[in-house]
């Protein structure tokens, strides 16, 4: 399958490089097979995906290397910063990613698209509550516009929302932000007849 990763950071890192030792900054990494780690290989000798079929989209941590910068830049991720956002343009953004993830390339496309979201991927002064925030990044509207073609694509396969710490949201703001991104990205594609 493809995935569309949206995050603040690139989470690129393997256990030796990562400065926390957290599974959280080496997800995209072990869900391609990096690392000589067990949970590189939940799928076997196949990675969960391959490189090819990623679209990374938003990261802030140009200044935190540890995150598998190095490596990342050799990949064949498809790495779009989080200043392509607003230099290019949200909509652009969106469709460069559902082209890169839809079109057949030289080996097999993949069936369908998994969308990993990230709270931290979120502009901080809006989202809060996530441990490792990185200053700039969209807005909720900014990030309902991206991902809105990608959700409504007949090949998405589904939507994970991660890292949102309530220990960090005392006010549940940051929550109610959150449900109402949801609501925008899912009931708008509820009422457009899809399922599932």
């Amino acid at each position: 399958m493809g995935l569309a990763y949206v995050d603040g950071h690139a989470d690129f890192a393997t256990p030796e490089e990562s400065h926390t030792g957290s599974v959280a900054s080496m997800c995209l990494a072990l869900a391609v097979g990096r690392g000589e780690t067990p949970l590189a290989r939940l799928a076997g000798d196949e990675p969960l995906v391959h490189g090819k079929d990623v679209v990374l989209i938003g990261r802030r941590d140009a200044a935190q290397p540890w995150y598998g910068h190095a490596a990342l830049a050799a990949s064949p991720i498809l790495d779009i910063p989080g200043t392509a956002l607003s230099d290019r343009g949200v909509a652009e953004v969106a469709a460069a990613t559902l082209l890169s993830l839809t079109s057949p390339g030289s080996s097999e496309m993949p069936r369908g698209f998994w969308i990993h979201l990230d709270a931290d991927g979120i502009n901080p002064t809006v989202m809060s509550a996530v441990d490792s925030p990185e200053p700039g990044g969209p807005t909720i509207n900014e990030v309902v516009e991206l991902l809105t073609p990608l959700v409504r694509h007949p090949r998405a396969l589904g939507l994970e929302l991660t890292i949102y710490d309530p220990g960090l949201d005392p006010d549940r703001s940051c929550a109610t932000r959150l449900v109402t991104l949801l609501e925008k990205l899912l009931l708008g594609t509820c009422s457009l007849g899809r399922t599932g």
